[in-house]
C-alpha cells in the first residue's frame, strides 16, 4: 500500500471513530432521558399503544422521523418488538437511526406528491423544521424570529411514498406516523389506501394561518373520504382509525 493510500485508510478510520463517537452522545448522552423514558412530545405513542394488545408486534412507517429516540411516536413500539420504515430527509437522521435502530429500514428521502427536484428550506443537519412548504417556512421565521440567512434554500430531488412501501413490501401497516412540517396533505393525496392498509395514522396539524387551516380542512376530509374515524387529538397530532 503506498504511503497517500494508508493515510487516507488512516483518516478514514479516524472520522469513522469520530462518527460513532458523536452518534453515541446524540442519542446515549444528549438525549438520555428519552432513551430509557421513551417519552413522546405529547404523549401519543402511549395513547397508540393502548390500542394494541400487549404482545402484539407489528409493523409501523415513521415519515419524518427526525431521531430514534426524542420525541418520537415509534420508539416504544420498536423496544417492544415492532420493526419499520422510517423516513427522513437528513441525513444524520438516518446515521442516528442506523446506529440505535438497526433492525429497522431506514431511508433518507424527501417525500412529496412527486419525483422532481423541489426546493428545500434548511435549518440544519438534525432539524426537525426543515419543510418543502414555502410558507410553512415563512411562518417558521415569524413564529421563532429566524432570519433569511438561517433558513437557507436547497435543491433536494424528492420521492413518493408509495414507490417506497412498493420497494420493502410493506402493504399491511399497523401504524403510520407523518410529520412533515406543512407537507402531509399532499403525500396523503399520493398515496393508494386500497393497495396500502394502514390500520392507525397520526399525523401532526397545524392551524396558523390560512394556509394551514385550509390544509387541515384537506386532512379531515383525506381521512372521512377514506372511511377513517378520528380517534383521539393530542393538542396538533391527531390519530384516526380506519373503520372496519
Amino acid at each position: 500500500m503506498s504511503s497517500s493510500n494508508s493515510k487516507l485508510l488512516t483518516l478514514s478510520k479516524k472520522f469513522y471513530f469520530l462518527k460513532k463517537i458523536y452518534l453515541f452522545y446524540n442519542i446515549y448522552i444528549r438525549n438520555y432521558k428519552f432513551y430509557f423514558s421513551g417519552r413522546t412530545q405529547l404523549g401519543e405513542e402511549k395513547k397508540l399503544l393502548t390500542y394494541f394488545k400487549k404482545n402484539y408486534k407489528g409493523r409501523y412507517v415513521d415519515l419524518g422521523c427526525f431521531h430514534p429516540t426524542r420525541h418520537n411516536n415509534t420508539f416504544d413500539f420498536y423496544k417492544k418488538g415492532w420493526r419499520g420504515i422510517n423516513i427522513d430527509l437528513n441525513p444524520m437522521t438516518i446515521d442516528l437511526f442506523n446506529f440505535a435502530r438497526p433492525k429497522d429500514i431506514n431511508v433518507c428521502a424527501a417525500i412529496s406528491d412527486s419525483i422532481k427536484t423541489k426546493k428545500l428550506f434548511f435549518l440544519g443537519d438534525l432539524s426537525s423544521q426543515n419543510t418543502l412548504e414555502k410558507k410553512h417556512a415563512k411562518w417558521l421565521r415569524s413564529k421563532f424570529g429566524y432570519n433569511k440567512k438561517k433558513i437557507s434554500i436547497k435543491k433536494i430531488k424528492t420521492k413518493k411514498i408509495g414507490d417506497i412501501l412498493e420497494k420493502y413490501k410493506f402493504y399491511d401497516i399497523d401504524f403510520m406516523n407523518i410529520d412533515v412540517e406543512g407537507h402531509e396533505i399532499k403525500i396523503l393525496k399520493t398515496l393508494n389506501l386500497k393497495k396500502f392498509k394502514v390500520k392507525y395514522f397520526c399525523i401532526e396539524i397545524l392551524t396558523y394561518d390560512n394556509f394551514s387551516r385550509e390544509n387541515k380542512k384537506q386532512i379531515l376530509s383525506f381521512f372521512k373520504k377514506n372511511k377513517y374515524q378520528l380517534k383521539y387529538i393530542s393538542h396538533i397530532n391527531y390519530i384516526f382509525k380506519i373503520n372496519n
